[in-house]
């Protein structure tokens, strides 16, 4: 007498119940396909952080050479900016480890080869410093509230000098090229 399990099998096979080559195949494609999208989220994930490293690494550096440039003497800078407002920029390339062009120019205090050449983890990067006279032709800005007066920038020209810093870094190899620029104020010490 046989009769069938809910299943569908008869009870004759017994203890030799188990799977077929064709299930444990089907569940070994299934489980590798599985674990291949598994593995390409995760290397996606990493190569992301990687980069999100590299651009928060840049932004530090192109904050640290703006307080640099503040900790310098304000009449030097601003007098090299005036004087060269077409090409107003202090580039990485013009203060290298053998020394600073802009030395005769102006006076740096420290080591601008090491703030604008600085090398992190192994990788070379460059920071240049431009000046951005533009922001100084604008004309008065209106407040935004209706009856507040404008805002006066000819007093703010003596004491901060607007630029911009760019990083870049210098042999990117097979990383995505990134060129940070944060802007900022050179500022003078007599309003600090």
């Amino acid at each position: 007498m046989s009769w069938k399990d809910p299943w569908n099998r008869s009870r004759e096979r017994g203890k030799e119940a188990g799977f077929t080559l064709i299930e444990v195949l089907a569940a070994i494609v299934i489980l590798s396909i599985v674990s291949l999208v598994l593995t390409s989220y995760f290397t996606n994930a990493m190569t992301y952080s990687k980069s999100n490293q590299n651009k928060t690494i840049m932004v530090n550096l192109a904050r640290n050479a703006l307080f640099y440039m503040e900790k310098q003497d304000f009449g030097e800078i601003n007098k090299y900016f005036i004087d060269h407002p077409s090409d107003a920029v202090i580039k990485a390339e013009d203060c290298k480890s053998s020394g600073c062009v802009l030395t005769n120019v102006i006076n740096f205090t420290g080591s601008p080869a090491s703030v604008l050449n600085p090398v992190v983890n192994g990788i070379a990067y460059q920071i240049d410093v431009v000046y951005q006279p533009e922001l100084w032709n604008k004309e008065e800005e209106p407040s935004p509230s209706s009856g507040a007066p404008s805002i006066d920038l000819s007093n703010s020209q003596k004491y901060l000098l607007p630029v911009l810093v760019k990083v870049r870094r210098v042999d990117p190899g097979n990383q995505p090229v990134y060129d940070i620029k944060v802007e900022g104020y050179i500022t003078d010490e007599r309003i600090r």
